[in-house]
């Protein structure tokens, strides 16, 4: 667990980054922290690692004060990624990957097991891109790798800045979309930095919304959505207010609120299922693609029920009526 107890930080200039911060971060969750330029959501990520040091209050993991501790040993425990990678050009990928491994001194074998099985989590075949260089990926790889190299120590929290931010948009969302399906199987506690409310909403288990330094709200996406604390927020989610709703439903969800509709697990290529994850937007727009009447649901390669279009669109249709009614 990662506790902001009244933390504040002000630089030289008397900008005060952020003011009087308390939260907490639990355990195996995904926390946002969402906020235009400015709103201090990167400094707040940045006072956990060291990167920045608070100028007011206390920071704790596991109820141990961050600034009781070695900022490098602190760094090597905790997993880092960034928007623009930074992968260093002169090693190879599975070189960058190992890097902290390397420094806390694991066996080889032991560092060439984990590059394989990070590289094969953030899709990425072994055998193909193990010996490349970074300057022979594409940017959607390079996220990848850099995504991978935050993983490698097993770390148990993990920082991102904006990491997807810097894509296409269909990358971004292949990562967004792959991203989400790992957070089960990685049982991380991460601290995921973004200006998008769509790219929040998407990712979070909670967001905290930021404005010049003070915490707006605290809340899951959908009581973010659907019962915002201020009009500030009210204002933040502006006209975006039915797609960001459909967005905080999921598949999961729905299956939840209908009865699934019975029928064996057949045979059925990736691109024409839906996935437990997915929005309402995304399965919506899968029925469109696919131009079926029923699709089956799938968590991770777990076979969950089949979903009718009609029930989607029912489903749908209500979420319309509860928007225009707030």
């Amino acid at each position: 667990m990662i506790v902001f107890e009244n933390v504040s930080k002000t630089f030289q200039e008397e900008v005060e980054a952020v003011c009087d911060l308390s939260m907490e971060v639990k355990d195996g969750e995904t926390l946002v922290l969402l906020g235009t330029s400015g709103s201090g959501k990167t400094t707040t990520m940045k006072m956990v690692n060291r990167l920045i040091e608070p100028t007011d209050g206390r920071i704790l993991v596991d109820q141990v004060d961050v600034a009781q501790q070695d900022p490098i040993r602190l760094r090597r425990n905790i997993g880092y990624a960034i928007q623009h990678i930074g992968l260093f050009p002169h090693m190879t990928v599975g070189e960058n990957i190992a890097v902290v491994p390397k420094l806390l001194d694991w066996k080889k074998q032991t560092i060439g097991e984990r590059v394989d099985k990070l590289l094969t989590m953030v899709g990425l075949q072994p055998d193909q891109f193990r010996d490349r260089f970074p300057v022979q990926l594409s940017g959607g790889q390079r996220q990848r790798v850099g995504v991978a190299r935050a993983l490698a120590a097993d770390p148990p929290i993990v920082l991102m800045d904006e990491p997807f931010g810097a894509l296409d948009p269909i990358t971004r969302e292949e990562l967004q979309n792959e991203f989400i399906e790992l957070e089960s199987e990685l049982k991380k506690t991460i601290i995921f930095v973004t200006h998008d409310v769509f790219e929040a909403v998407r990712m979070a288990d909670r967001i905290a919304l930021l404005d010049a330094g003070h915490l707006q709200q605290l809340a899951a996406p959908a009581e973010l959505v659907e019962k915002p604390a201020n009009e500030f927020v009210d204002q933040f989610l502006g006209q975006h207010r039915f797609q960001l709703s459909l967005l905080t439903r999921t598949v999961k969800t729905v299956l939840g609120e209908v009865a699934a509709t019975a029928g064996e697990d057949k045979p059925a290529a990736r691109d024409a299922r839906l996935h437990a994850a997915d929005s309402l937007i995304e399965a919506l727009d899968t029925f469109k693609r696919t131009k079926e009447s029923v699709l089956p649901v799938y968590e991770r390669d777990k076979f969950l029920g089949n979903l009718e279009k009609n029930q989607l669109l029912d489903i749908i249709t209500r979420v319309l009526g509860e928007t225009e009614e707030d």
